[in-house]
């Protein structure tokens, strides 16, 4: 069985949101299938979508996985879960919102999961972070550099950016 290297958002807008992130990590890489290789800095964002929240607190994590795409997607939702992620409507509010972004070098598109990610090319909450793991990445649609992207993001959503670690439990 083949190891697949994927990166996977992070974000949180509610409650306590350091430690939604702090939580989905160890809830990440404990899980028997998935390892943690390494996260991003955490970056404070302006809302995406619907404007009249909380800002988010979104960071990336580049995972190892022997789960297939579905099976992946599957294992981040019941982490959602556990974690008390409730129903909410798009672009709303979330305890914790876990997306995969890249999944090796392949394009998906099927009703249940798009890899890469249908706005990766938009945000730049989704691109700093992930370019801040692997400047080299590739888009997979295009075959071109994910960098060469970023200065074509025309809105900055970007407050601040800070390291996780810096906050106590």
């Amino acid at each position: 069985m083949n190891k697949h290297r994927a990166f996977v958002a992070l974000g949180s807008n509610k409650g306590n949101k350091i430690k939604y992130l702090k939580k989905a990590l160890k809830l990440i890489d404990e899980h028997p299938e998935i390892s943690l290789v390494k996260h991003s800095y955490v970056y404070e964002t302006e809302p995406f979508g619907y404007k009249e929240q909380e800002n988010f607190l979104n960071m990336v994590a580049e995972i190892s996985t022997k789960l297939e795409p579905l099976g992946l997607l599957r294992a981040l939702k019941e982490i959602e879960k556990q974690l008390g992620r409730k129903p909410s409507f798009k672009w709303g509010p979330r305890e914790i919102d876990l997306d995969i972004l890249l999944l090796d070098e392949i394009s998906i598109q099927s009703n249940e999961l798009t890899v890469p990610h249908p706005y990766l090319l938009e945000r730049d909450f989704f691109l700093k972070p992930l370019l801040e793991l692997d400047n080299e990445l590739i888009f997979p649609v295009s075959k071109k550099k994910l960098k060469d992207y970023l200065n074509l993001i025309e809105t900055n959503h970007i407050i601040n950016k800070f390291n996780i670690n810096s906050f106590p439990r």
